[in-house]
């Protein structure tokens, strides 16, 4: 689900991870990792109450990462619904920098990177991670590697492959932030919350994202399907199709879902 300032979230299945919690759908209640991008509250709401909710369902506490600037005021929240419940959650928000990776297991890590909004806020980017032989055992033969290996050197080095990445709410500032690792994800989750050429005054205003601010970038996105997420519905979905189609490059227009609710 994602609506400009109604609700936003994602839950990734296959990855076992959701980017943001909305007002905690039962769906996300067995997601143990949790990657709020910031605190407002479209974004956020449920927090207390998806760890209230694993608790009830005698799942282990749960962890959900967030800002630093974020994370002593999320507490006071949870703990003070803890008091109000008599009951101890056992789940755990922590801090996440521009840079951390969190290994959530041994082939899928998130990393953080800052984005241009309002407030402190976070894009993540899940990548699947390998391990790959070292450049410069290419061309040699299995002998020499196992030799090398004998020795005690490492042949191999880690990789990781990106998968999706998420904007969560963010301005222009976001195409000169975000590494470039995010432009080159399968699946890109990208704010868009205006298309209406009448409300690209908004964009700066709000700390939001315009369609055509996304047209005007179209070279930086090599993803094989860019997502436009938290529209702003006084845009009708017919509509906004139609501008995605007629103000994005071909090129891009055939790789953009607008995510609209059904």
């Amino acid at each position: 689900m994602s609506v400009a300032g109604r609700e936003t979230w994602f839950h990734l299945p296959a990855l076992d991870l959701a980017f943001d919690l909305g007002r905690a759908p039962s769906s996300l209640v067995p997601v143990p990792n949790v990657f709020l991008s910031h605190a407002h509250l479209d974004h956020g709401a449920g927090l207390a109450y998806w760890f209230s909710q694993r608790k009830l369902h005698k799942l282990e506490g749960g962890v959900v990462r967030t800002d630093a600037s974020a994370v002593e005021n999320l507490r006071r929240i949870v703990s003070l619904h803890e008091e109000l419940e008599r009951v101890a959650y056992g789940g755990r928000i922590e801090a996440m920098a521009p840079g951390d990776r969190v290994g959530l297991r041994k082939d899928l890590e998130v990393s953080a990177f800052r984005v241009d909004h309002r407030i402190p806020s976070l894009g993540f980017l899940a990548s699947e991670t390998r391990n790959k032989l070292s450049a410069r055992f290419h061309g040699k033969d299995e002998g020499e590697i196992r030799a090398a290996i004998a020795r005690g050197e490492s042949v191999s080095e880690r990789v990781a492959i990106p998968l999706v990445a998420y904007s969560g709410d963010t301005a222009a500032g976001f195409f000169d932030l975000a590494p470039k690792e995010v432009f080159r994800a399968k699946v890109l989750l990208l704010e868009c919350s205006f298309v209406d050429p009448r409300d690209r005054h908004r964009s700066g205003e709000w700390k939001h994202l315009h369609l055509d601010e996304i047209a005007e970038r179209a070279d930086l996105f090599e993803n094989e399907a860019l997502v436009l997420v938290h529209l702003s519905l006084r845009t009708t979905p017919d509509e906004i199709r139609r501008y995605v189609k007629e103000r994005l490059p071909a090129s891009l227009a055939s790789r953009t879902l607008a995510f609209l609710p059904d």
